[in-house]
């Protein structure tokens, strides 16, 4: 058996432990001929069945230096830590996928950051408001940047939603504490209100602190 580079070691350790995890796709079959290649930075799960099927999905220990950015048409973020949040929105590209974001904006990649990304926003109600705060500023960075933010609902889920949007959606005048109350029930970046529904200031206040976008439907 010929002696193996360090880096075919590697490959060969890497590719056995997906296999034995049951992760493993060789190469072959993943690509799909004809269909544009992009990077996922997260679970391939959480990335909407419709968007899996347009492209040849590369996660990122497909990417291991700046150069590798230019064969991605667009680059999807279904999870993102706390610090990789803050890094990308300070420049530093300390790791993979800091370096591959920030890659990806000098080149004028096309990326796009998942809600389900931003774990912290479950924790609105509870975490302190000047952090949270301070953690919504990055995500604001970002979007200055150029990252889209995106819902991750498919659009049959979102027509579903407003075909039938039924009973259960609130309406009348949302004050500040029924606002509260709002985002303890629900983690979704989007909040759905009946056109014709009064928010009070100090309610628009609490969603917009929270990074909280309204819609009325």
């Amino acid at each position: 058996m010929p002696e193996l580079s360090k880096e075919q070691l590697i490959e060969l350790v890497t590719r056995e432990v997906m296999r034995v995890m049951g992760d493993c796709v060789e190469p072959e079959e993943q690509y799909r001929q004809g269909l544009p290649d992009v990077l996922l930075i997260g679970s391939r799960d959480k990335l909407p069945v419709n968007i899996r099927n347009k492209y040849n999905i590369f996660t990122i220990e497909n990417y291991t230096c700046e150069e590798d950015i230019e064969k991605f048409e667009k680059i999807y973020i279904t999870e993102l830590s706390l610090t990789e949040l803050a890094d990308i929105a300070l420049g530093r590209n300390t790791r993979a996928v800091q370096c591959a974001v920030i890659s990806g904006l000098l080149c004028g990649k096309d990326i796009n950051l998942l809600d389900c990304a931003l774990e912290f926003r479950k924790l609105s109600t509870t975490a302190s408001r000047g952090f949270y705060q301070l953690l919504e500023g990055y995500v604001r960075t970002l979007q200055s940047f150029g990252i889209k933010l995106i819902n991750g609902q498919t659009p049959i889920d979102k027509y579903t939603v407003r075909s039938a949007p039924g009973d259960d959606l609130p309406e009348g005048i949302i004050t500040e504490a029924l606002a509260v109350s709002m985002l303890e029930k629900s983690a979704e970046s989007v909040i759905l209100l009946k056109k014709g529904t009064v928010v009070t200031p100090s309610a628009k206040d609490v969603f917009l602190h929270n990074g909280k976008i309204l819609e009325f439907i």
